[in-house]
């Protein structure tokens, strides 16, 4: 997804909270010859022409339309200016999405939300053989899971393959640019601005006054928070409302991090945070 300006970017913000509203699952043979989980829940299969391949996860579809592939964020330019290593990543997530796509028509299948704020349309893809789009290029390590409150299903499925390509070292696994951060590094704040994949154990986290808090230590100006607003909170549902069991916890969360009164990352809903085995 392109950057969001400072002040929209809270309302852009996804990711992971295990345990809540599992997805239904139907396997789809990828082109490895391996099931894909793919989720149930979407709309009808939709054919398209494909124009052009614009990016990692942005296609040109014939009618002018532009196709976001919904649930995954692959590298960009933009992400960090000048960086040669970033235009090479941005180039080889581009190329392997033009490689699955084969110049043929794609079928697309909608969620709740079926366009973003720029116009363009939201979509899980799939190409002439039926290969999950989206699946294929987390699965190779050329995205990261970057999922909307409108359109969560499949994020769980999607969580799954990029942990198991993370492990992997596969494609941007590799890559500094892209490792997973400390919730307690000092210098959080220096990445403000950026979408980021933050780990640590959890200091406190309440609701209060209709808002949910999850800090990572003691001090906000200097420590992680993430906020959850009240709709965040109603897709979390009723077993989850006691956020004070998460206190002492290992989470991996995700999101634009923002720098307002310390490092702080909004949750819109449940995919952006996961619980993590201890």
């Amino acid at each position: 997804m392109d950057k969001p300006s400072y002040t929209s970017r809270r309302s852009l913000l996804n990711l992971i909270i295990g345990g809540t509203a599992g997805l239904a699952l139907a396997p789809l043979r990828a082109a490895s010859g391996q099931p894909t989980p793919v989720p149930e829940g979407l709309s009808a299969p939709e054919n398209a022409e494909v124009m052009a391949i614009l990016d990692g996860d942005t296609i040109a579809l014939a009618g002018g339309d532009r196709l976001r592939l919904c649930g995954i964020e692959a590298p960009k330019r933009d992400l960090a200016p000048g960086d040669a290593a970033m235009v090479r990543w941005t180039e080889t997530a581009t190329a392997a999405l033009d490689a699955l796509v084969g110049g043929k028509p794609i079928t697309l299948r909608l969620d709740a939300g079926q366009r973003d704020r720029y116009g363009r349309r939201l979509a899980q893809a799939f190409n002439s053989d039926g290969v999950w789009l989206q699946a294929a290029l987390i699965g190779e390590g050329l995205a990261r899971v970057h999922g909307d409150g409108r359109n969560r299903l499949g994020l769980r499925a999607l969580l799954r393959i990029e942990a198991q390509a993370r492990d992997a070292k596969a494609g941007i696994w590799r890559d500094r640019r892209f490792a997973v951060l400390a919730a307690d590094d000092p210098n959080l704040g220096r990445r403000a601005g950026s979408f980021q994949i933050i780990a640590g154990q959890v200091f406190a986290a309440v609701v209060l006054g209709g808002t949910g808090f999850i800090n990572f230590g003691a001090d906000r100006h200097t420590d992680l928070t993430l906020v959850l607003k009240k709709p965040a909170l109603d897709l979390l549902g009723p077993a989850m409302l006691d956020l004070g069991s998460l206190t002492s916890k290992p989470i991996r969360c995700r999101g634009w991090l923002d720098l307002y009164d310390g490092p702080r990352i909004d949750i819109s809903h449940p995919e952006q945070i996961e619980v993590l085995e201890t």
